[in-house]
């Protein structure tokens, strides 16, 4: 059996690869549009108020199995927590399977880690076929491409994330963000409103929009970007580059059927953390 994914992020190098484990031919179709993410930080707990992601438990220790087979992974996560959100913290964690340990003034995440994404994007790819492209429609057994080309499979997955999300027919919301890279480097990840890991400050996050538009990052996301990391670092890092982009997200439903085809995504900025559990569950549906 045959199968083409449409996109070669992280979430389409996931499906590709959990395929190819279970027995299928698999070609990607890349429309080599953005180098992605520099950074990713892999953590179960979000938010200012420790919102614990579903399925973490499951999830976390899949997404390190499968990334520690390409590169190595930077464990733990330290997370201040203000005096006055410690207990609802405590209360989240403790019904949680999240592996922790209250320290003076926060939370030590041991189990979640940050990696270097584009290294491991680029390590996952090898020895994955891929056809050079931009898909303009798609069906359950073909893609097409810009210029007409037309590719044809057993199966068809859509994996092309924010920017493919109006051609696979599907909703959501869209948040545009950045993460800024600077000189320093963090081997411990920190995060409390901005996260710290690797040479990266990450992110901001623009009002949600309800269709795809693509971001430039503004003077007032770097500046708030540094007024962040400057709280919780202690001083103001040296920015050296940065990354803008779109985070889709579709609050829970991530993988479905579609005319016949397959969507997977609108995993939001939890998309490192749940793609490798959600490919599997499509390779076991399709291979079932």
């Amino acid at each position: 059996m045959e199968a083409l994914v449409v996109g070669a992020g992280i979430v389409g190098l996931n499906v590709a690869l959990a395929l190819r484990e279970a027995g299928w031919g698999v070609t990607l179709v890349d429309p080599q549009n953005r180098r992605g993410l520099a950074v990713a930080m892999v953590n179960p707990v979000r938010g200012r108020r420790g919102s614990v992601v579903p399925e973490a438990g499951e999830a976390l220790p899949l997404a390190a199995a499968v990334y520690g087979r390409f590169l190595p992974l930077h464990r733990g996560v330290w997370r201040p927590v203000e005096p006055e959100l410690r207990a609802k913290w405590r209360r989240k964690l403790a019904a949680s399977a999240v592996a922790h340990a209250w320290r003076e003034d926060g939370v030590w995440l041991p189990e979640a880690f940050w990696v270097e994404a584009r290294t491991l994007r680029a390590r996952m790819a090898v020895g994955l076929p891929r056809v050079r492209g931009r898909a303009v429609g798609w069906e359950a057994t073909r893609v097409r491409l810009a210029g007409g080309r037309v590719l044809r499979a057993d199966r068809v997955v859509w994996a092309a994330g924010a920017e493919g999300a109006a051609l696979a027919g599907v909703g959501g919301r869209f948040s545009a963000g950045s993460q800024l890279l600077v000189a320093e480097r963090f081997p411990v990840a920190r995060a409390r409103g901005v996260y710290a890991a690797g040479h990266a400050i990450g992110g901001s996050y623009l009002p949600h929009a309800e269709r795809f538009s693509p971001h430039v990052t503004r003077y007032e996301e770097v500046a708030w970007m540094l007024a962040r990391a400057r709280e919780l670092l202690g001083f103001t890092p040296t920015p050296t580059g940065v990354w803008a982009g779109v985070r889709w997200r579709t609050e829970g439903r991530y993988l479905y059927q579609r005319g016949g085809g397959w969507v997977i995504g609108g995993f939001g900025s939890t998309a490192y953390l749940l793609a490798p559990l959600y490919a599997r569950r499509l390779a076991e549906r399709l291979s079932g």
